[in-house]
């Protein structure tokens, strides 16, 4: 897993300066860039002082930045392939004579 972490100036409505927001994205993969200066639109959840997002928006140049990870059903259905192919070989190791 990679994580890429950044910090992202917020503006009021008057273009004036109010905090810096730390951002962090993590996945086994990126889509998308972000360099200094860009300015780009994120949601995701707070925590511990840092906005956690999975996708962006970079309004400078009209890219999506997104982090891909496995999916759960893929994760699933690997484990209960493991889980089979375990099963099938202590089986067939008790039947050989």
């Amino acid at each position: 897993m990679f994580v890429m972490n950044f910090r992202v100036e917020e503006y009021d409505d008057a273009f004036n300066p109010v905090r810096l927001v730390p951002i962090e994205m993590k996945g086994i993969m990126f889509e998308g860039s972000v360099a200094n200066g860009d300015r780009v639109r994120a949601s995701g959840r707070m925590r511990s002082g840092t906005l956690r997002v999975k996708k962006l928006h970079n309004l400078t140049t009209g890219a999506d930045v997104s982090a891909k990870s496995y999916s759960k059903i893929g994760c699933a259905v690997f484990l209960v392939f493991v889980v089979c192919m375990a099963v099938f070989v202590i089986v067939a190791s008790k039947i050989q004579p």
